[in-house]
């Protein structure tokens, strides 16, 4: 039997890919992919960028282009969504997917437009850094990306945008992993 989704892990890993989509909205069963963004990392270290942003049909919301920063302007010219999935799959090969809030979000939608239009499964194994802060020792009040990075003092200068956010998280999971509290490291949950 062919596996489906990946594991979702409480590891202290040194390679991986770092992930984040921004969307159209919130429905993770009606939002466009407007951006996906990644980062490799090789012995903790980012050695290699992915970002592309995806033209969609229609127009933004004016609530997400006031978040992001993304005008529809900026989509004009891009490339479609499956064009661009294409080369963002093939950018994570076969790696540990980390992102924040992944587990709800971002895998679902990229599960469910690889399924779609490749007839394929996204099956990485993957790290939620909302999931994995919870099993740190911080105190921060909530555990959004904007204030773990603010936690540990990690600059995020273009929140809600794709690449910014991956570069933030691959920081904020660096630090985490100093204060992780799991029993068995290794143990997938």
């Amino acid at each position: 039997m062919e596996r489906e989704k990946g594991e979702n892990l409480l590891q202290l890993i040194d390679d991986y890919t770092v992930i984040d989509l921004e969307t159209t909205g919130t429905n993770i069963y009606t939002c466009d992919i407007i951006e996906m963004s990644a980062v490799k990392v090789r012995n903790n270290e980012i050695v290699d960028e992915f970002s592309t942003l995806i033209s969609i049909a229609g127009t933004l919301p004016s609530k997400i282009t006031s978040l992001t920063g993304i005008t529809d302007e900026m989509l004009v010219g891009q490339p479609p969504i499956e064009a661009a999935l294409t080369e963002y799959i093939g950018f994570l090969g076969n790696d540990t997917i980390v992102g924040h809030n992944i587990s709800s979000f971002d895998l679902n939608i990229l599960y469910d437009s690889l399924l779609k239009i490749a007839g394929a499964k996204l099956s990485n194994d993957f790290i939620d850094t909302l999931r994995f802060a919870k099993h740190c020792d911080i105190e921060c009040g909530n555990l959004k990306l904007s204030t773990i990075c603010d936690y540990f003092h990690i600059e995020n200068n273009q929140a809600h945008r794709s690449l910014s956010d991956c570069i933030a998280n691959h920081y904020c999971y660096q630090k985490l992993k100093e204060l992780y509290r799991g029993r068995n490291v290794h143990t997938k949950l």
